[in-house]
């Protein structure tokens, strides 16, 4: 029997299938911020350290967490997914374009390339549409607890899992 062909489709995430930052919905305000305050705050300090962009939102997430006693853990991160507001018809939109390439005898792959973060975008409730999640990620110690960036996703990195992705 012939293999099927395979159609890689792949997502940013912030912006394209929602219509702001992942951090916007859940994350930030339970700092006791605004978006623009956070946001704010992040590129002063990179410049201020000089930091690449997304290392220094990174760093300033688990800084902030800490100086307020929110544990920044895998799974308080997930929790933060749950709220994300997808754009209209993004939540159906994989069952009806996997049907559709079924019915052209193909099947459909679902890819995330994104600067966000890995454990938000794995607490959306579209997460499990996803072959494969490549976004910024942190090591964590043995109580699941964030101690460093280990992964982080930038504009040039991205263009690297688009062809990891191609060669399968």
């Amino acid at each position: 029997m012939k293999k099927k062909p395979t159609i890689a489709l792949m997502y940013d995430f912030d912006k394209t299938l929602c219509d702001q930052d992942m951090q916007n919905y859940t994350f930030i305000p339970n700092l006791g911020m605004t978006p623009a305050e956070f946001w704010g705050k992040v590129e002063s300090f990179r410049k201020k350290n000089y930091m690449e962009s997304i290392l220094g939102y990174m760093y300033y997430s688990m800084h902030v967490c800490e100086e307020k006693n929110i544990p920044f853990t895998k799974e308080y991160l997930k929790e933060c997914g749950k709220d994300v507001k997808f754009y209209k018809g993004v939540q159906n939109w994989f069952d009806r374009i996997n049907q559709f390439g079924e019915s052209l005898g193909v099947n459909i792959e679902h890819y995330i390339i994104s600067s966000g973060t890995y454990e938000i975008i794995k607490g959306t409730p579209i997460a499990k549409y996803f072959k494969e999640i490549y976004a910024c990620r942190y090591l964590y110690d043995e109580n699941g607890e964030a101690i460093w960036p280990s992964l982080a996703i930038n504009y040039t990195l991205k263009t690297q899992f688009i062809y990891r992705i191609s060669k399968g």
